[in-house]
């Protein structure tokens, strides 16, 4: 008898590293904003006057993909949302120093 999910091979670490991330903010203009973290963030397709970075605040924690810190920001007033990135000054992974080495690349 095969166990459940036994022909579910692990993935190794380049399948993870190139794996597509979900994108859990839907931009629309049809539906009003609304911020249901962890599932799903309705946004108006464009930000508007107000969106600064005084007006926006942080959605749940810092996640880490790759080595690449990112957050979600909603602006208070009109609800646009992004997925904001930090910047990998300081961060020593692997993903980062490739895509630092094909920026320098694609650059030249």
């Amino acid at each position: 008898m095969r166990r459940i999910g036994s022909n579910i091979r692990r993935q190794n670490s380049d399948a993870k590293a190139n794996r597509i991330v979900r994108n859990i903010i839907k931009y629309t203009d049809d539906e009003k904003a609304r911020n249901d973290y962890p599932k799903k963030i309705v946004s108006p397709v464009n930000a508007s006057a107000c969106c600064s970075d005084e007006n926006r605040e942080m959605v749940g924690a810092n996640r880490e993909i790759d080595g690449f810190k990112f957050c979600y920001k909603i602006c208070t007033k009109c609800g646009h949302a992004v997925k904001f990135f930090f910047p990998a000054a300081g961060s020593t992974s692997e993903a980062v120093k490739e895509y630092r080495q094909w920026k320098r690349y694609m650059v030249q």
